[in-house]
């Protein structure tokens, strides 16, 4: 009789443990305030334009929605990653470009041989937006100063970046990266690619094309990128820099400089 007593006493204890735990897990997923997030369907690579379907909807916790993230497909389709983002992302302002890479009136695409070294430690890809400086072998005298480099060009954008057996150069996304500040995001997405570069592809006016093609005859071309997070939708420009850097070339016919 014992034995069926504490038989019973056992299972009614049982039940009443899963039933408590039941009523607690149920009243706590209540209390949670959750919210819509928006993230890739897969991942993104950088360069590509977002469309609808690479898009979906994924309820979060509301403490859990990271500050600034975008979370209306409106504001996404359309626009251009400049980092990965990865499925499991929240898609961050600092990510997305608003300008199409294809040129303006007036602009055309020109090719030109590179390495990593020259595409800053094999960093620059599709889509983004370089500065352009010319170093020197020796010292020149430019604008009554002695310089060993110069800026000639500003926003200068790349339409494409490709290995020698033409593979588009595209970042290898970390996958931790979407739990690092954004500041270290920058850093992290930009640090490992599938391939090493070898054409550069850019959208260029003939002012920018001449002003690129005179330097690499004067010096070693070095290319600079600025903070992704930077919205430049501008076209490219020569500086004041390359101005003063025309002015010392000698006219034609002249034999004085």
């Amino acid at each position: 009789m014992r034995k069926w007593i504490v038989t019973i006493v056992g299972i009614a204890m049982m039940a009443a443990s899963v039933y408590g735990y039941s009523w607690y897990a149920n009243r706590v997923e209540k209390q949670i305030d959750t919210t819509a997030a928006l993230m890739p369907a897969r991942l993104i690579a950088s360069g590509e334009i977002i469309d609808a379907s690479m898009l979906r909807k994924a309820t979060v916790p509301v403490n859990a929605l990271q500050p600034g993230a975008v979370t209306k497909a409106a504001d996404v389709v359309g626009k251009t990653a400049v980092a990965p983002i990865g499925p499991e992302e929240q898609i961050l302002p600092w990510k997305l470009a608003d300008d199409q890479i294809t040129p303006r009136d007036g602009e055309r695409y020109i090719s030109f041989k590179t390495d990593d070294v020259a595409n800053v430690s094999n960093m620059i890809r599709r889509g983004d937006r370089v500065d352009v400086w010319v170093e020197f072998s020796e010292a020149k005298e430019i604008g009554g100063e002695l310089v060993g480099s110069l800026k000639i060009i500003e926003g200068l954008r790349v339409a494409g970046v490709r290995t020698a057996e033409g593979a588009e150069v595209t970042d290898t996304a970390s996958l931790d990266a979407a739990f690092q500040p954004t500041g270290r995001q920058h850093q992290r997405v930009r640090g490992a690619a599938n391939g090493k570069p070898d054409v550069n592809t850019f959208i260029m006016s003939e002012e920018v094309y001449e002003a690129y093609t005179l330097a690499r005859i004067m010096g070693t071309i070095k290319l600079a990128l600025p903070d992704l997070s930077l919205q430049d939708t501008s076209p490219a420009r020569v500086t004041p820099g390359y101005e003063l850097l025309s002015k010392t070339l000698p006219a034609e016919g002249d034999e004085s400089k």
